[in-house]
């Protein structure tokens, strides 16, 4: 499956493992896709979620000056998701920043709401 497919199914497993009273752990939010995904990039998932994770902090951040009358706590929780995994990848990875943005745009407009694509498009372009 294709890189987008494997970077929804990571933003299904952050939006998870967001979840309060969740008690899962990362491999175990993963492992409830595989079974229904068997063909999807669990190696980049694994990669993406974990280091959203582990980097929460700096993301936030690299992210928070960006924001201009915003808070990261004031954002609904799928675009503060869509921002730190664009801005982990944009930092740790060789794809193309537009690339990122691209596909962070897509989530958005899948998962959040109606024009907040535009916000994150902003937000993203900012970020170095």
């Amino acid at each position: 499956m294709s890189r987008k497919e494997s970077r929804t199914q990571a933003f299904q497993t952050l939006f998870q493992l967001e979840m309060k009273n969740s008690d899962l752990t990362i491999e175990e939010a993963i492992s409830f896709i595989k079974d229904d995904n068997p063909d999807l990039e669990f190696e980049f998932i694994s990669w993406l979620v974990t280091g959203v994770k582990d980097h929460e902090v700096v993301l936030d951040e690299k992210i928070q000056p960006h924001l201009k009358d915003w808070t990261l706590a004031r954002l609904l929780k799928s675009d503060r998701i869509i921002l730190r995994m664009s801005t982990f990848e944009m930092l740790h990875s060789s794809t193309p920043q537009k690339v990122i943005i691209n596909e962070a745009v897509e989530l958005a407009k899948q998962f959040s709401d109606d024009d907040h694509y535009k916000f994150i498009n902003g937000v993203l372009s900012n970020i170095e």
